[in-house]
């Protein structure tokens, strides 16, 4: 008798522990969410190491949350640490091996490091688990751009607007990429940039690749400070993305003239203004270097 009620005492004692554990568990899980929340308005407010000590902190209590190393990897990534960026990628794709968000996202931090080859991959990947992912066609297709391949950035462009016919940065580089190939893209370019939203940065870029701004107009409207941007950097760090975008494809625009001398002007100018990680810095990179080429 005695025997048996040791046995429904350690029983019982047993239930409690579990109980005990799924509480701690369930309130472990509840505040790395709430930890990680936190860590995403950081993220978004700019407040990159404030974002990423809320992440540590989830991370510490939940280590197989995959948003919040996704997330860290973007604040890591958005200070230029592109070291710590890809090790939080690696770690969310051994959670989340299918997810293709994260390989789009750890191919743009390739992108930033100039590791083409790995970014690439990475895009390829992205789309081969969803091909319909609009970000890593459009990314593949900047890349591509970059690298002279203008035939696959225009055919990525292309098929990225398809997907998303209201994205005006993908409409002006399929545009260019067009222009490099001497393809008609008139009517084209005209329809994606009516599909646009005309009151928010880059739309003065459209307008003057459509003839409608002047020069001098868009180097005004790109330092107006009620200009509309998508940008999230705040305000100085939108105004550096509208000079950096200006400066490039009026670059752009002076190459496809045949006044080299005046591309190579902005190019520099892209350089110097653009930050480092920014596709339109390492495009202008590149195409000063064609330049110097086929000057030899």
């Amino acid at each position: 008798m005695a025997q048996g009620k040791r046995t429904a005492l350690f029983g019982l004692l047993g239930v409690g522990l579990v109980a005990a554990w799924m509480v701690a568990c369930n309130q472990s899980s509840r505040d790395a969410s709430a930890l990680t929340s936190a860590g995403v308005n950081h993220l978004q407010q700019g407040a990159y190491d404030e974002a990423i000590r809320d992440f540590d902190r989830a991370l510490a209590l939940q280590p197989g949350l995959v948003v919040a190393w996704r997330n860290r990897g973007l604040a890591h990534k958005a200070k230029g640490d592109y070291d710590r960026a890809l090790a939080d990628y690696e770690q969310a794709i051994v959670f989340a091996p299918t997810d293709a968000r994260l390989y789009n996202e750890r191919g743009t931090a390739f992108a930033g490091m100039s590791d083409f080859t790995h970014a690439i991959a990475d895009f390829n990947h992205a789309i081969s688990l969803k091909p319909d992912h609009e970000a890593a066609i459009t990314n593949r297709g900047r890349i591509n751009f970059v690298l002279g391949n203008f035939a696959q950035a225009a055919a990525d462009l292309q098929r990225g607007l398809s997907l998303d016919s209201a994205d005006a940065d993908a409409a002006l580089w399929l545009h260019i990429a067009r222009m490099r190939l001497a393809q008609d893209d008139a009517s084209d370019f005209a329809a994606h940039a009516a599909a646009v939203d005309s009151t928010r940065w880059p739309a003065p870029l459209l307008r003057y690749f459509l003839g409608t701004l002047p020069a001098q107009e868009l180097r005004l409207a790109a330092k107006d400070s009620t200009t509309g941007t998508t940008s999230a950097a705040g305000a100085a760090g939108a105004a550096n993305d509208r000079a950096c975008a200006t400066a490039f494809f009026l670059g752009e625009d002076a190459l496809l003239r045949k006044d080299a001398a005046a591309a190579s002007g902005l190019f520099d100018e892209a350089r110097t203004v653009c930050p480092k990680e920014a596709t339109e810095h390492k495009a202008a990179a590149a195409e000063l270097q064609r330049l110097k080429g086929q000057r030899r």
